[in-house]
């Protein structure tokens, strides 16, 4: 009777111990070490046919044996893992019974090697052969029962997927551009199953019974029944499982897996409440305007699009002429004609022909230093209609709350720098109208504390830098 026979016929099969589950979680870390030797040993055969690697020839039988070996605990602790469940019975039964094959070719290689036996009919290279394509194969039901039965292939071309009896690959859906086409589950939430739940809970791993690949799938729960119950949050044991804090032994995902964001956790949530809809727009579903901010956020709508235009080639003519007005003009992209423009090392005052010519450049300049350049009030009407502008900086420059109302059509504005300014509570005014604006610099200026608290109290995503004058 084997070892396995006795394991089976004492019952460990259908109830094994926790000190069976903890040796069966070191196979991931045995199973690489015959996958090392056995290949080396291969590799040696071949190469000690060559008169410079004879020599190692009287030590390849040491490299099977350290294969085999290695192999036999693979299979052992291997086996010890399959007792946990929760894998796909197919491929666990290929996977382990290769496993075995690979443990009993590279044994006899060990005794074909240690004691010179010659083969017939090239008997040596074909068994050989076997123990890589073995190996190789084995492995590669390995990462399916892990990642799931398209693992290798999901990514590859179709010609190599119809090869492997695979449909072409889906099309992918297309990127949601605006909130209204946002379909609650498919642009949702079975992203977020895929990125952190599919790799334990698919078509061939089932931790718990559980297969998160479908809307359908999720519905029929796992081995303690419904893990999502419409409405109700506490009865919902996905939801449950993924608020624990991480140490628990109830946390998913497990196995040192990244957990769901606080905003993928808020989404579920929230979708859970409105009783787990399996389609349907977003939108329609009456969101509340928090939900609907962090749901823009999470699907990258918040982030300026300005950057997904192109713009033509700025005019050579332009560019020589600001360059010898003192400007600097860097490219910013590799495959579009964005620019930033710096004049804040010219150590001279920006003059209206300057600025004038800057609109040449309007489509184009979307970073903008002016810092100590000598920008005075009139001058922020013209740096107003610059629309493309991310980025300014207008530091230490004499302008006021009078000038900043000339910046309110900058919608695309994103960082706006008036350290050292003479700017003060008019900012409560334009914070508003700079639906992108991210980042705001105001140590020096004449904004004082209350006016920066309620700032950062009415937009608590604007990061404020602010030190008042000493």
């Amino acid at each position: 009777m084997n070892l396995f026979d006795v394991l089976l016929n004492s019952g460990v099969a259908e109830n094994p111990s926790d000190f069976l589950i903890f040796l069966g979680r070191i196979h991931p870390l045995v199973v690489h070490l015959p996958i090392g030797f056995l290949l080396l040993a291969a590799l040696v055969e071949l190469v000690v046919k060559k008169p410079k690697f004879r020599p190692l020839k009287n030590y390849t039988h040491y490299l099977w044996a350290l294969g085999s070996i290695s192999a036999l605990f693979a299979v052992l602790f291997g086996y010890f893992l399959s007792l946990s469940g929760d894998y796909n019975e197919s491929t666990l039964f290929w996977h382990k019974w290769l496993g075995i094959a690979v443990f009993l070719f590279s044994l006899v290689c060990y005794f074909v090697s240690k004691k010179q036996w010659r083969l017939p009919f090239y008997g040596r290279p074909i068994l050989i052969s076997l123990v890589v394509f073995t190996i190789f194969y084995t492995g590669h039901l390995g990462g399916n029962l892990t990642h799931g039965s398209t693992y290798l292939l999901e990514y590859a071309p179709n010609v190599v997927r119809n090869l492997a009896g695979m449909p072409d690959k889906a099309i992918p859906r297309e990127k949601v551009t605006v909130l209204d086409s946002a379909d609650v589950y498919l642009d949702l939430i079975s992203p977020i199953l895929d990125r952190r739940c599919l790799s334990c809970h698919n078509d061939d791993k089932k931790k718990g019974d559980l297969n998160l690949t479908s809307y359908a799938n999720l519905a029929l729960g796992g081995e303690n029944g419904e893990v999502v119950v419409p409405g109700d949050l506490n009865a919902s044991d996905l939801y449950r499982r993924i608020t624990l804090p991480e140490t628990h032994d109830d946390f998913m995902p497990t196995e040192g897996k990244p957990p769901l964001s606080e905003d993928e956790v808020a989404i579920m949530g929230w979708w859970i409440g409105k009783n787990v809809p399996p389609t349907g727009y977003f939108v329609e579903m009456e969101p509340d305007e928090k939900i609907r901010d962090l749901v823009e956020k999470y699907l990258g709508l918040d982030k300026n699009n300005l950057l997904s235009q192109q713009v033509e080639v700025p005019s050579k003519a332009v560019v020589d002429s600001l360059l010898n007005y003192g400007f600097i003009l860097n490219p910013l992209m590799m495959d579009n004609h964005f620019l930033e423009a710096n004049f804040s090392l010219s150590e001279q005052e920006l003059n209206d022909q300057a600025l004038k010519t800057l609109f040449g450049l309007k489509d184009q300049v979307i970073w903008l230093n002016l810092s100590n350049s000598g920008i005075k009030n009139a001058h922020l009407e013209q740096i107003g209609q610059l629309e493309n502008l991310i980025k300014l900086n207008l530091s230490t420059n004499t302008i006021s709350d009078d000038g900043l109302v000339h910046l309110s059509q900058l919608q695309n504005l994103e960082s706006i720098n008036l350290y050292k300014t003479g700017v003060s509570d008019g900012l409560v005014g334009l914070v508003p109208k700079l639906p992108n604006l991210k980042r705001l610099y105001l140590s020096e200026s004449k904004v004082d504390s209350m006016t920066v608290a309620q700032l950062r109290e009415e937009y608590p995503d604007l990061k404020i830098v602010f030190e008042e004058k000493p």
